[in-house]
Protein backbone atom coordinates (compact mmCIF):
# COMPACT_ATOMS: atom_id res chain seq x y z
CA UNK A 1 0.00 0.00 0.00
CA UNK A 2 1.41 3.38 -1.01
CA UNK A 3 0.71 6.77 0.48
CA UNK A 4 0.13 9.42 -2.15
CA UNK A 5 1.75 12.85 -1.65
CA UNK A 6 -0.25 16.07 -1.73
CA UNK A 7 -0.17 18.33 -4.75
CA UNK A 8 -1.09 21.84 -5.79
CA UNK A 9 -4.16 22.97 -7.73
CA UNK A 10 -2.90 24.65 -10.90
CA UNK A 11 -5.93 25.67 -12.99
CA UNK A 12 -9.69 25.37 -13.40
CA UNK A 13 -9.30 21.97 -15.10
CA UNK A 14 -7.50 20.39 -12.13
CA UNK A 15 -9.04 17.74 -9.89
CA UNK A 16 -10.66 20.36 -7.65
CA UNK A 17 -14.01 18.73 -6.90
CA UNK A 18 -13.10 18.04 -3.29
CA UNK A 19 -10.49 17.58 -0.60
CA UNK A 20 -10.42 13.78 -0.70
CA UNK A 21 -10.26 11.46 -3.73
CA UNK A 22 -10.56 7.68 -3.68
CA UNK A 23 -9.96 5.10 -6.38
CA UNK A 24 -8.06 1.98 -7.41
CA UNK A 25 -4.74 1.22 -9.01
CA UNK A 26 -3.02 -1.70 -10.73
CA UNK A 27 0.42 -2.49 -9.36
CA UNK A 28 3.19 -4.65 -10.80
CA UNK A 29 6.31 -5.69 -8.87
CA UNK A 30 9.40 -6.83 -10.77
CA UNK A 31 12.11 -8.61 -8.73
CA UNK A 32 15.61 -7.19 -8.60
CA UNK A 33 17.22 -10.64 -8.34
CA UNK A 34 16.69 -14.18 -9.57
CA UNK A 35 15.94 -15.57 -6.09
CA UNK A 36 12.75 -13.51 -5.66
CA UNK A 37 9.48 -13.59 -7.62
CA UNK A 38 7.37 -10.67 -8.83
CA UNK A 39 3.65 -10.13 -8.47
CA UNK A 40 0.74 -8.00 -9.61
CA UNK A 41 -2.52 -6.89 -8.09
CA UNK A 42 -5.15 -4.20 -7.55
CA UNK A 43 -5.13 -1.90 -4.53
CA UNK A 44 -6.70 1.24 -3.11
CA UNK A 45 -5.59 4.69 -4.22
CA UNK A 46 -6.29 7.90 -2.35
CA UNK A 47 -5.40 11.58 -2.51
CA UNK A 48 -5.71 14.16 0.25
CA UNK A 49 -6.28 17.67 -1.06
CA UNK A 50 -3.64 19.69 -2.91
CA UNK A 51 -0.45 20.65 -1.13
CA UNK A 52 2.24 23.17 -1.97
CA UNK A 53 4.88 22.95 -4.65
CA UNK A 54 8.42 22.50 -3.36
CA UNK A 55 10.28 20.38 -0.84
CA UNK A 56 8.42 18.42 1.80
CA UNK A 57 8.27 15.31 3.95
CA UNK A 58 6.75 12.06 2.67
CA UNK A 59 5.94 8.70 4.16
CA UNK A 60 4.87 5.28 2.94
CA UNK A 61 4.15 1.66 3.83
CA UNK A 62 4.63 -0.32 0.58
CA UNK A 63 3.92 -3.74 2.11
CA UNK A 64 4.49 -6.73 -0.15
CA UNK A 65 5.27 -10.46 -0.30
CA UNK A 66 7.54 -12.46 -2.58
CA UNK A 67 8.27 -16.14 -3.15
CA UNK A 68 11.91 -17.05 -2.48
CA UNK A 69 13.95 -19.73 -4.26
CA UNK A 70 16.96 -21.48 -2.74
CA UNK A 71 19.24 -24.42 -3.48
CA UNK A 72 18.61 -27.25 -0.98
CA UNK A 73 20.32 -30.65 -1.16
CA UNK A 74 21.52 -29.85 -4.67
CA UNK A 75 18.05 -28.89 -5.89
CA UNK A 76 16.57 -25.48 -6.65
CA UNK A 77 13.27 -25.31 -4.79
CA UNK A 78 10.69 -22.67 -3.96
CA UNK A 79 11.63 -22.16 -0.33
CA UNK A 80 8.64 -20.14 0.82
CA UNK A 81 6.90 -16.79 0.99
CA UNK A 82 8.74 -13.81 2.48
CA UNK A 83 6.44 -11.05 3.72
CA UNK A 84 7.80 -7.54 4.26
CA UNK A 85 6.04 -4.64 5.99
CA UNK A 86 8.21 -1.52 5.57
CA UNK A 87 7.45 1.65 7.51
CA UNK A 88 9.24 4.56 5.84
CA UNK A 89 9.66 8.32 5.87
CA UNK A 90 11.69 10.65 3.71
CA UNK A 91 12.02 13.89 1.82
CA UNK A 92 11.08 14.90 -1.71
CA UNK A 93 10.33 17.70 -4.16
CA UNK A 94 7.08 18.41 -6.02
CA UNK A 95 6.93 20.30 -9.32
CA UNK A 96 3.60 21.42 -10.84
CA UNK A 97 3.30 22.08 -14.57
CA UNK A 98 -0.21 22.65 -15.93
CA UNK A 99 -2.32 19.62 -15.10
CA UNK A 100 0.74 17.61 -14.04
CA UNK A 101 2.20 17.30 -10.54
CA UNK A 102 5.45 15.33 -10.35
CA UNK A 103 7.16 14.32 -7.12
CA UNK A 104 10.55 12.73 -6.65
CA UNK A 105 11.31 11.40 -3.17
CA UNK A 106 13.73 9.23 -1.24
CA UNK A 107 12.20 7.15 1.58
CA UNK A 108 13.95 5.01 4.14
CA UNK A 109 12.95 3.02 7.16
CA UNK A 110 12.53 -0.36 8.78
CA UNK A 111 10.79 -3.50 7.51
CA UNK A 112 9.13 -6.08 9.74
CA UNK A 113 9.33 -9.50 8.09
CA UNK A 114 8.03 -13.05 8.35
CA UNK A 115 8.69 -16.26 6.42
CA UNK A 116 6.72 -19.45 5.79
CA UNK A 117 8.07 -22.61 4.11
CA UNK A 118 6.38 -24.37 1.20
CA UNK A 119 5.42 -28.07 1.53
CA UNK A 120 7.91 -28.82 -1.28
CA UNK A 121 10.78 -27.25 0.68
CA UNK A 122 9.82 -29.15 3.84
CA UNK A 123 9.78 -32.41 1.87
CA UNK A 124 13.28 -31.75 0.53
CA UNK A 125 14.62 -31.17 4.05
CA UNK A 126 12.89 -34.30 5.33
CA UNK A 127 13.56 -36.68 2.43
CA UNK A 128 16.70 -35.21 0.88
CA UNK A 129 18.58 -34.22 4.04
CA UNK A 130 16.95 -36.37 6.70
CA UNK A 131 15.91 -33.46 8.93
CA UNK A 132 13.22 -34.42 11.44
CA UNK A 133 11.87 -30.89 11.85
CA UNK A 134 12.34 -27.65 9.95
CA UNK A 135 11.18 -24.04 10.25
CA UNK A 136 12.09 -20.64 8.77
CA UNK A 137 12.50 -17.16 10.24
CA UNK A 138 13.23 -13.79 8.63
CA UNK A 139 15.10 -10.98 10.30
CA UNK A 140 13.94 -7.37 10.20
CA UNK A 141 15.85 -5.13 7.81
CA UNK A 142 16.57 -1.54 6.88
CA UNK A 143 14.95 -0.48 3.60
CA UNK A 144 15.44 2.32 1.09
CA UNK A 145 13.12 3.41 -1.73
CA UNK A 146 13.74 6.14 -4.33
CA UNK A 147 10.50 6.88 -6.19
CA UNK A 148 8.80 9.17 -8.70
CA UNK A 149 5.06 9.88 -8.55
CA UNK A 150 2.94 11.77 -11.10
CA UNK A 151 -0.64 13.03 -10.96
CA UNK A 152 -2.48 14.18 -14.09
CA UNK A 153 -5.77 16.00 -13.51
CA UNK A 154 -8.11 14.71 -16.23
CA UNK A 155 -10.94 16.99 -15.09
CA UNK A 156 -12.41 18.51 -11.91
CA UNK A 157 -13.29 15.10 -10.46
CA UNK A 158 -10.87 12.51 -11.86
CA UNK A 159 -7.10 12.26 -11.44
CA UNK A 160 -4.71 9.79 -13.09
CA UNK A 161 -1.82 8.58 -10.96
CA UNK A 162 1.38 6.87 -12.17
CA UNK A 163 4.27 5.98 -9.89
CA UNK A 164 7.45 3.93 -10.00
CA UNK A 165 10.03 3.15 -7.35
CA UNK A 166 12.82 0.75 -6.42
CA UNK A 167 12.59 -0.92 -3.02
CA UNK A 168 15.92 -2.06 -1.59
CA UNK A 169 15.27 -4.75 1.04
CA UNK A 170 17.79 -7.47 1.97
CA UNK A 171 16.81 -9.31 5.15
CA UNK A 172 18.42 -12.49 6.44
CA UNK A 173 16.35 -15.68 6.16
CA UNK A 174 17.28 -18.53 8.50
CA UNK A 175 16.12 -22.13 8.02
CA UNK A 176 16.47 -24.09 11.27
CA UNK A 177 16.28 -27.87 11.44
CA UNK A 178 17.66 -30.77 13.47
CA UNK A 179 20.72 -30.51 11.20
CA UNK A 180 21.50 -26.93 12.26
CA UNK A 181 20.88 -23.44 10.89
CA UNK A 182 21.22 -22.17 7.33
CA UNK A 183 21.30 -18.35 7.41
CA UNK A 184 21.53 -16.38 4.17
CA UNK A 185 20.81 -12.82 3.08
CA UNK A 186 17.93 -12.55 0.59
CA UNK A 187 17.85 -9.89 -2.12
CA UNK A 188 14.15 -9.05 -1.97
CA UNK A 189 14.57 -5.82 -3.98
CA UNK A 190 11.53 -4.86 -6.06
CA UNK A 191 10.81 -2.45 -8.89
CA UNK A 192 7.24 -1.26 -8.39
CA UNK A 193 5.04 0.34 -11.05
CA UNK A 194 1.49 1.52 -10.31
CA UNK A 195 -1.22 3.09 -12.47
CA UNK A 196 -4.60 4.19 -11.14
CA UNK A 197 -7.54 6.60 -11.14
CA UNK A 198 -9.00 8.54 -8.20
CA UNK A 199 -12.38 10.28 -8.01
CA UNK A 200 -13.02 13.31 -5.76
CA UNK A 201 -15.66 12.38 -3.19
CA UNK A 202 -15.83 15.54 -1.06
Amino acid sequence: MSVVPRFNRRDAHAQTGGKFALGAELGVKIPGSSEAHGSEGIGLLWRFGHGKEGFGFHWGLNWYATDIERSVAGRDVELGELRLKPVMAGYGYTRNVGRFSVTGALLGGFAFTSMSLTPAAIDVYHDGLGARSVRADAGSALVLRPEVSTWYDINEKIGLHISTGYMIARPHVTVSSTLGEDKRRVHADMVGVKVGLAYSIF
